[in-house]
């Protein structure tokens, strides 16, 4: 029996395959890795500038808070002294009623 050669496949028209790049040559930097550090670091001072906005808010409600507090206590002072007047008053005009009583009786 008579073998036959297969033909070999045709050659691709183009440029030659490139060299395997040198291991030992200087590479540039991994962009990938120094993007990811920049977003990180940029992603952790925004946190920061929102907490410190944030304690900001909270220092400025906490001391209208205590505005408010001593506003309102000051009020209920002035409360209660003006009820107490009050009183004093209703008693007063009391005692003054039976001295005209009185008064008016020994007439």
């Amino acid at each position: 029996m008579q073998t036959i050669a297969q033909p070999s496949p045709p050659k691709a028209a183009g440029p030659a395959p490139e060299a395997p790049l040198d291991e030992t040559a200087d590479s540039a930097p991994d962009t990938a890795a120094l993007m990811a550090d920049a977003f990180s670091r940029h992603i952790e001072y925004a946190l920061v500038a929102q907490q410190t906005r944030q304690q900001e808010a909270q220092i400025k409600l906490d001391q209208m808070k205590t505005e408010f507090n001593d506003s309102e206590q000051e009020r209920a002072e002035l409360i209660r002294e003006m009820n107490a007047l009050r009183d004093m008053a209703l008693e007063q005009a009391k005692k003054d009623d039976e001295v005209l009583k009185k008064y008016i009786a020994m007439i």
